[in-house]
């Protein structure tokens, strides 16, 4: 290649271009720092690479001390270029102190910046100067950056914005002792001589990867050097090669935790696409840490966590997926207003909270492009109290200003919400539920709404979305206005128009112009997906982004939950003891039937001696002994037995595996009642505290904890409850949080691997549907219900005008049962099979409609006047449910045993969701069955091959009846009292059987472990049940 690198330099060419073309395989690591160099300088960054190119060139030297000649390595800054860009951005302040110190400023201005830089409770640290600037003696106020202005308006700000100074030093030699003199870091990015940012690079063709790099920054970078000190000053530090990224904000040498920072594969899946013009990983140091993007991180995202005392816990940097996401959103709604919907599908444990969080402020300060807000009120919304405060809490972290966030607490009620609606405030956080209460008394016409739904998959019942629209619409104002106008003429209100309100309601149908909707989960149900997704190009809804679990588990973010998943099954065979055979629905019956087995105290006890001894073997002595482990209850009750049979059981085999309980409310056992404060000892409030902290080890859970419970030291779960789909991901997920040296494992005593991997496979990658709903369907629902001939127009019409004239169900109801009297009687007069009908098509009819009407508007008057005629009439139509049955007076136990299926990894891959409502269909009624056909088939279902124990336990029994000693004593004795001597009586009567018959040899010989583990179960049951009862 012609020309001297002086020429080359001079003319601005690329030096890895002629390099690459000199040296055609370079693989050193500092080839692959002089491109990420020349990246950073294309983005903004002022680089020395000429300048070490010509003094190389003259001496013959690498001179990587240039650019760093006023590194201060025991302040940590740049000394030259922080005092250059104070005095040049601002001359009349720093006058002022020149005129106090004189010779002695600089000293007394970096002295100033250091002390600053020294976190003191919540303020000060270099994220709350960086932020908020300073002020010194005398009177002088200091900014050491600018942020870019919200707008072009004012030149004096961009002009101030683009004084900025931001330089690239590589090979950063920092060390402050003479052991560590000459240890230097790669890359590092300085903001008006401040470190913000440390680069370890590495080149994978030197068959160097991010793992080495991260190794260096835990075993060489000492956390005790200033530029390593959290909030001191570099506030996050990453570990880069030409595929990946890591990233931390906290070094603590061999225990500093990296995250992931890569963008996905593209197909889901962790580490980042092929980028066929250059690196992966260059939207890292392209993109992220372009000056403008890196000074919205440092004003917008970068959040301080706090303990009690004051000191800092954590330093919070968004993951690459936050930061996109938070900036998509915000780029479209800028692009594109108000009256979209968007759904963001990030896997559980993805820190959504904060991304929330990032967004609502985000959106609250979002201005187009004549510097008007795009929107007037941010809503985040929540379904429940305790994520509702977590959330609230996050939101409020990002920004401290009095007043900007409005948090609607459970005392301040639904008019709590409607005041801070009414009153404009910027960001308020609630639950959902208050909406009913509201969606008349809001006065919101010409504003624009952002609403942030938090697990949209659950928190969206079509009524409180409908309601909700209503409330933010400004339907309704002009009502409102006309209320107030006619309550100050006179006492009485006039009456409203039925009709002005049918017509709100039906305009508030669909998308509206003045909401947009940003619904987050990790789990969207279909209907989730047809509400909230984006139309794509196949005609069905997709998330507008994605994290998936898919990628957080490939990087490492999340723990693969079904790694180590471990089935009992349980066996058992019932019998009928009662003559008489009964008819039951299936439906009834079967939960009655296995209730006989799962209810069994000698299942429970087994059980809990199978978590625990599991527990002990596999999980206690992890994490240092505080490994956790959660057992999933059915019920309040189960959990409330399991807390019993676990304490007894550790309690006799002397294990200290302290125990915790959780649920809610009451139960009744016996005479007895129990809750989970007075079993525990303390408050409920105050269970996951003591859950964390005080050596508790294994919770009991029913319907507690399943969901938004972070617990990053729970390693096992102990499921004995029935999990499909959502329920599934979200319980077993609990899981999957990282912490140092953890592993996880699943003990299920219920439910089957190919029903978990359906489950999650669902959301393993980007939610899909197989089909979308047909808005029809709305239409041939009520057109079947028309069929019955139950109601007419007229009352139809009668219903809904009263309703929508006074929308109060109290203040209606009465005048509404002799409208609604006739449509009864005629309903009541169909045969049993057409009522039940009848009442099921309207329960589908009414859901359907609440879900199609958030996705369009039908602008149907007779619809929306029979849904709201529907909603009274199916309160009327009472149908006698068939009686829970209760069978233990007529079935019995026979058999019963619990059996290590195995212990496997269950494999995810992408599937496509069946969506149930694009074809809706109603469950057809079910016959009644013959009790003895039910233990049938329950037997088929739960029994095993019993044909061999069948023989062997009843011909052991025999023998053993033979011995009027032990008769006697079984009869007089409790059954627990009697397993002390039974062993050795089972022994003698099995050696006794296997001498006199050939054919129980043969039967027990092709099995000895598994018939001596049946007999161990079933056998003392059984006979103490012949000695007592002759059966």
């Amino acid at each position: 290649m012609a020309g001297s690198i002086d020429e080359l330099l001079d003319a601005g060419v690329a030096h890895y271009e002629w390099d690459y073309e000199v040296v055609k395989l370079d693989t050193t690591e500092r080839r692959f720092e002089s491109d990420v160099e020349l990246c950073l300088e294309q983005a903004g960054w002022k680089s020395f690479w000429r300048e070490r190119e010509k003094a190389k060139a003259a001496s013959g030297k690498d001179c990587w001390t240039i650019g760093q000649e006023d590194y201060d390595r025991k302040l940590g800054l740049k000394t030259r270029s922080l005092i250059g860009f104070i005095k040049e951005t601002q001359p009349e302040e720093w006058a002022k102190i020149e005129k106090l110190n004189g010779a002695k400023t600089e000293e007394a201005f970096l002295k100033r910046v250091c002390d600053l830089l020294e976190p003191h409770g919540e303020r000060d640290g270099l994220l709350y100067v960086l932020r908020n600037g300073f002020k010194m003696a005398p009177n002088a106020s200091f900014k050491l950056c600018y942020f870019e202005p919200a707008s072009t308006r004012n030149p004096t700000l961009e002009d101030k914005f683009k004084a900025n100074r931001f330089e690239i030093v590589r090979q950063l030699a920092y060390g402050t002792r003479p052991d560590n003199a000459l240890d230097a870091v790669d890359v590092v990015l300085f903001l008006n001589g401040i470190p913000v940012i440390t680069m370890e690079l590495k080149n994978n063709l030197s068959g160097q990867r991010t793992d080495h790099a991260v190794r260096q920054y835990k075993t060489d970078r000492s956390s005790k050097e200033i530029l390593f000190k959290p909030n001191r000053r570099s506030i996050v530090h990453f570990a880069v090669d030409q595929e990946t990224a890591q990233m931390t904000t906290w070094p603590q040498n061999g225990k500093t935790v990296f995250l992931p920072f890569n963008q996905g594969n593209g197909l889901n899946g962790g580490g980042n696409p092929a980028n066929p013009n250059g690196y992966r990983t260059e939207y890292l140091y392209k993109d992220v840490l372009a000056p403008s993007s890196l000074l919205d991180i440092l004003q917008r995202f970068i959040r301080i966590e706090y303990n009690d005392d004051g000191t800092m816990s954590k330093v919070i940097f968004p993951r690459f997926h936050q930061l996109a996401a938070v900036r998509a959103i915000a780029e479209h709604a800028y692009a594109h207003g108000t009256g979209n919907s968007y759904l963001v599908q990030h896997s559980a444990g993805s820190g959504k909270s904060n991304t929330i969080a990032w967004l609502a402020h985000r959106l609250s300060t979002l201005h187009d492009e004549n510097d008007s807000a795009v929107f007037d009120s941010i809503i985040v919304l929540t379904d429940r109290r305790n994520l509702d405060a977590q959330l609230s809490s996050n939101i409020a972290a990002v920004d401290h200003k009095t007043g900007v966030v409005v948090r609607v607490e459970e005392k301040d009620g639904s008019a709590g919400l409607r005041d801070a609606i009414n009153s404009g405030a910027k960001i308020i956080t609630s639950t959902i539920q208050k909406f009913p209460y509201i969606c008349q008394q809001t006065k919101v016409a010409g504003r624009k709404f952002a609403i942030i739904i938090d697990e949209a998959h659950s928190s969206q019942s079509g009524k409180a979305h409908a309601k909700m629209k209503l409330a933010l619409s400004g339907l309704n104002d002009a009502q409102i206005d006309a209320e107030m106008q006619a309550a100050a003429k006179e006492e009485a209100a006039e009456q409203v128009d039925a009709q002005d309100t049918l017509v709100q309601e039906m305009n508030a149908q669909g998308r509206l112009p003045n909401l947009s909707f940003f619904a987050f989960t990790a789990t969207p149900k279909p209907s989730t997906l047809e509400v909230f997704g984006h139309i794509g190009d196949d005609g069905k809804p997709h998330p507008f982004h994605l994290y998936s679990m898919k990628q957080a588990i490939e990087e490492g973010f999340i723990l693969d939950v079904l790694q180590e998943y471990t089935i009992f099954e349980t066996y058992f065979k019932l019998v009928k003891s009662i003559e008489d055979d009964p008819l039951y629905k299936a439906s009834k019956a079967n939960p009655a039937l296995a209730g006989i087995a799962y209810w069994n105290p000698q299942l429970i006890e087994k059980k809990a001696a199978i978590i625990v001894e599991h527990f002990k073997e596999r999980v206690a002595g992890d994490l240092g002994c505080q490994a956790k482990g959660m057992v999933v209850a059915s019920s309040r009750l189960m959990a409330y037995r399991y807390f019993r049979a676990i304490r007894a059981y550790t309690a006799a085999h002397g294990y200290n595996i302290p125990v915790l309980v959780a649920f809610s409310g009451t139960i009744q056992d016996g005479a007895d009642e129990w809750t989970e404060a007075k079993l525990n000892g303390f408050p409920e409030s105050q269970t996951a505290e003591k859950f964390d902290k005080e050596g508790y080890r294994i919770l009991i859970a029913a319907n507690k904890f399943q969901t938004g419970f972070d617990q990053p030291k729970l390693e096992a779960m102990y499921v004995d409850k029935v999990l499909s789909g959502v329920a599934a991901v979200q319980t077993l997920s609990r899981l999957n949080r990282c912490y140092p040296g953890k592993r996880t494992c699943v003990v299920d005593f219920t439910n089957e691997a190919s029903t978990i991997q359906a489950s999650f496979s669902d959301y393993y990658g980007a939610a899909t549907i197989d089909s979308v709903t047909d808005p029809n369907v709305v239409y041939d629902l009520k057109t079947r219900l028309d069929s019955f001939d139950v109601y007419r127009e007229r009352e139809i019409d009668a219903v809904s005008d009263e309703w929508f004239a006074c929308p109060n169900p109290e203040l209606v109801l009465r005048k509404m049962e002799s409208m609604l009297a006739p449509a009864v009687d005629r309903w009541k007069a169909l045969e049993d099979a057409q009522k039940k009908l009848f009442k099921e098509l309207l329960k589908k009819y009414l859901r359907t409609y609440a879900f199609v009407t958030q996705m369009i508007a039908l602008g149907d008057e007779e619809l929306h006047r029979f849904n709201a005629y529907g909603g009274f009439l199916i309160k009327k139509l009472f149908i006698e449910g068939d009686p829970s049955v209760d069978l233990r007076d007529k079935v019995e136990l026979e058999y019963l045993r619990i059996k290590d299926a195995g212990t496997m990894c269950i494999p995810l891959e992408e599937t496509e969701m069946h969506n149930g409502a694009a074809t809706p269909g109603i469950k057809p009624d079910e016959e009644k069955e013959y009790l003895s056909k039910l233990i049938e088939e329950m037997n088929e279902r739960f029994g095993t091959d019993f044909t061999d124990g069948d023989k062997i336990i009843k011909a052991c029994a025999d023998k053993i009846m033979e011995d009027d000693d032990f008769v006697a004593k079984a009869r007089n004795n409790s059954m627990a009292d009697m397993k002390a001597v039974f062993g050795e009586v089972m022994l003698q009567a099995l050696m006794a059987i296997t001498m006199e018959s050939q054919d129980m040899a043969e039967a027990f010989s092709k099995n000895e472990k598994g018939y001596t583990e049946f007999l161990n179960d079933n056998l003392l049951p059984y006979v103490y049940r012949k000695c007592n009862t002759g059966e």
